[in-house]
């Protein structure tokens, strides 16, 4: 774009007044805590995305929130002896993470890194109708909670509308803060797309500018700064890690008890009863079909059906041939 053209372009995207009071503003993390937990105080719980690109620090500041300041402060919810943040309360997998919306309280709860299952194709196809109705008829548990994922975009706007905070890690040290804005006519959640948007027309209006000035947004609140973390703390997180890699995924029971799942398949309590099977839990056709029968409800032949071909995938034979001992020694099958 030449000089003549930049001078006539007609600009709709303005510094707002607002928020350059805040253009010099370094939010304290211990600030910020105390911020959060006076929601708590308030009746009101703080839901917060932290998005970044990899390796910028994310986990880095949320860590020095949770490890240096959290961790101290009681859980006066509960009172009962226990911190606002706790190690069992650091999670990596979405469905915990809805069954502790369910039932903490009073607590902070940090999901690590989620771009592998918190976005649109695996998190949302999941749970996010279990999340989004939780949050919303949750709201006197009183929690804290840290979403980490590395784009923005990725979030759906549905579960957006619900947050509290965004914080950006623009790089390593460095993050912007943007809060929604309350006490307006028509107003609406935090609307992260919004402030996208506002961005990319920020940019093409102001061709000769390669950052965009944060003040243009009325969500914006200031920076933080944060450096890496003590030897110590780092220790603390890498054992997180790797706890919670030696977790299991929570059972289909437990998805349904927890309300993650609505009902369990056929299929599923036959692959359960074929897994008590090998265990040596179930042994004679009779357990096993009263067991099935129960479960499932299912008409005789539909269920004969469906238990022959997972028997068959787990190199049994059939239904009728189950349990004969001399068909069971010549079926070989590696566990």
């Amino acid at each position: 774009m030449d000089s003549s053209n930049y001078k006539r372009l007609n600009k709709t995207i303005h510094r707002d007044k607002y928020a350059k009071r805040f253009l010099q503003t370094v939010i304290g993390h211990e600030m910020f805590c105390l911020s959060l937990k006076k929601r708590l105080e308030e009746e009101k719980d703080a839901f917060i995305l932290v998005t970044g690109d990899t390796g910028t620090g994310k986990s880095t500041l949320v860590a020095r929130f949770c490890f240096q300041h959290f961790s101290k402060m009681d859980n006066f919810i509960m009172n009962d002896g226990r911190k606002m943040f706790e190690k069992e309360n650091f999670i990596v997998d979405p469905e915990e993470f809805a069954v502790k919306m369910i039932k903490e309280r009073g607590a902070v709860l940090w999901i690590d890194e989620g771009r592998d299952t918190v976005n649109r194709q695996q998190w949302f196809s999941k749970i996010n109708q279990v999340v989004a109705s939780r949050k919303n008829r949750n709201r006197k548990n009183f929690n804290i909670y840290f979403l980490l994922m590395p784009y923005e975009r990725e979030i759906d706007p549905k579960l957006a509308a619900h947050l509290t905070a965004w914080i950006w890690v623009k790089k390593r040290k460095i993050a912007e803060l943007y809060v929604k804005t309350s006490g307006k006519k028509g107003g609406k959640g935090l609307d992260i797309d919004s402030i996208l948007k506002r961005e990319e027309r920020y940019l093409k209006e102001n061709p000769f500018r390669t950052s965009v000035d944060p003040t243009i947004h009325p969500e914006y609140r200031g920076k933080f700064y944060f450096s890496k973390l003590t030897p110590g703390f780092q220790r603390e997180y890498n054992k997180l890690v790797e706890d919670k890699k030696a977790v299991g995924e929570l059972t289909e029971e437990e998805k349904l008890a927890y309300g993650i799942v609505e009902t369990i398949t056929p299929e599923t309590y036959v692959n359960n009863a074929i897994d008590d099977i090998k265990k040596g839990v179930i042994t004679n056709k009779r357990q096993l079909w009263n067991k099935l029968k129960e479960e499932t409800e299912l008409e005789d032949d539909k269920l004969t059906k469906i238990l022959n071909r997972y028997l068959d995938l787990e190199g049994f034979p059939t239904f009728r041939q189950l349990f004969k001992k001399d068909k069971l020694e010549q079926i070989e099958v590696d566990w």
